[in-house]
């Protein structure tokens, strides 16, 4: 795992996790389904974030992700949490 792979992994995990946390305080808060579908995609993104460094650490070639999969996750990542900000 290069440097710029691991600062974009732990980037894209740190990233993850805190939306994550934002969308399941907003569900409790309002109790909507559309909350609560967000939270779940949220939380795949932790898991996949999660899987990935995993796998840099541990030299598995399963889990995987390029620099530029991980930046592309990224804005994937902004642009949801820009969409909800928005409503």
């Amino acid at each position: 795992m290069t440097p710029l792979n691991l600062f974009l992994t732990s980037c894209f995990a740190g990233f993850s996790v805190i939306l994550f946390i934002v969308s399941v305080v907003a569900y409790r808060r309002y109790r909507e389904t559309r909350l609560g579908i967000v939270a779940a995609a949220f939380f795949i993104f932790v898991a996949m974030s999660v899987l990935a460094l995993i796998s840099g650490f541990l030299s598995m070639s399963e889990f995987e992700m390029s620099s530029t999969m991980v930046a592309l996750s990224i804005g994937i990542l902004l642009c949801l949490y820009l969409a909800i900000l928005k409503r």
